[in-house]
């Protein structure tokens, strides 16, 4: 997911200034294998056959030696199960009824004894260093409540399609404000002191496809972040990814920035008002993906619920659009619904 248009903040108003990280600060040193502390990882899956055991060798092959492996299954139907019974040597894996990927991801982090805790989808993968470089920033940097990295884009057969940070816009130390734009932590990457993912409550098991997201924003409030600006694992895009329904994820965005601007009442005003011009742009964005649909009633309720923040150019060509579909036979309209601006997410 991309970050918004709007206005970008250098950090979160009304809090102290927080430096910024640079590769120089964030270069792990080494960690002698008898020194390094457990991390646990946790890989949630669902119906994962043709990926998970390649998701699994990546993390069993890292080069940080100290981790326990957890994977919860979500219920799946297809031959996962069967699949993990050749690790049950060295995974611990739990089942549940489908309950969705947020608790898959919770279920899995109570079982966590490690100092450190990192999550892993069933089809992305690793770099072999990937928790060498992770887990030896946060050693180095212990008030950090996270790190992540680059990521590569690769599709279902591993061919490589560039980097994340051709669609993301890293920042590092405090990001809160910057976050508030948008999510650009892609979650195979990052890495966290356990403790803080527990002060946390963990991911909103309500939210199905950006829970990552509204985990980062809790977390960026009260803690910097450390950013390494190399590739430290890959993303795989594929037909079944949750991104692709874009909609979807707008609506959902909406509910993440509510849930935000109702959790603290004394929150500074300059955050409040970035969290409020973010949720009427969502708004409108979801009124546009109505209209695409044809669905100009659906697209007044969203515009209605964007309020008197929503910008003014994107509310323009919401109401322009709206007034020349709501004026043309179904045929036409269908013709032109064909021609407006379409792009998949593909988690980027």
């Amino acid at each position: 997911m991309t970050a918004g248009e709007s206005d970008r903040t250098n950090g979160s108003a009304g809090a102290p200034a927080r430096r910024r990280v640079t590769f120089a600060d964030t270069l792990p040193g080494a960690v002698q294998p008898g020194n390094q502390p457990l991390v646990s990882v946790v890989v949630a899956t669902y119906n994962g056959e043709p990926f998970v055991g390649h998701t699994l060798d990546s993390v069993l092959a890292q080069t940080w030696q100290n981790l326990e492996v957890i994977v919860c299954d979500d219920g799946s139907t297809d031959g996962t199960l069967r699949l993990l019974d050749a690790y049950r040597d060295r995974v611990l894996v739990h089942r549940q009824r489908n309950r969705g990927v947020s608790a898959a991801r919770n279920r899995g982090a109570e079982f966590a004894r490690g100092e450190f805790i990192a999550f892993l989808d069933h089809d992305d993968l690793w770099e072999p260093d990937m928790l060498e470089r992770q887990v030896g920033v946060l050693i180095q940097n212990p008030g950090y409540g996270l790190v992540y990295g680059d990521s590569w884009i690769i599709d279902s057969a591993g061919e490589s399609f560039g980097q994340r940070k051709h669609f993301l816009e890293y920042r590092s130390g405090d990001v809160y404000g910057d976050l508030l734009q948008g999510n650009f932590i892609p979650i195979e990457t990052s890495v966290m002191p356990t403790r803080v993912f527990r002060d946390m409550d963990g991911f909103d098991a309500s939210l199905r496809y950006l829970e990552d997201y509204d985990l980062y924003l809790r977390v960026a409030e009260h803690h910097s972040v450390a950013f390494q600006p190399v590739p430290v694992a890959r993303y795989r895009i594929h037909d079944h990814n949750l991104s692709h329904d874009k909609e979807a994820l707008l609506r959902e965005w909406v509910v993440v920035l509510e849930k935000l601007g109702k959790a603290n009442p004394f929150r500074a005003p300059e955050q409040q008002a970035i969290i409020e011009r973010q949720r009427a742009r969502r708004c409108a964005e979801v009124a546009w993906q109505a209209l695409r649909r044809g669905d100009v009633a659906e697209a007044d309720r969203w515009m209605a619920r964007s309020g008197a923040r929503c910008p003014a150019r994107l509310r323009k060509r919401v109401r322009a659009v709206r007034g020349v579909l709501a004026a043309l036979p179904p045929p036409v309209r269908e013709r032109l619904l064909s021609f407006l601006p379409r792009r998949r997410l593909y988690g980027v």
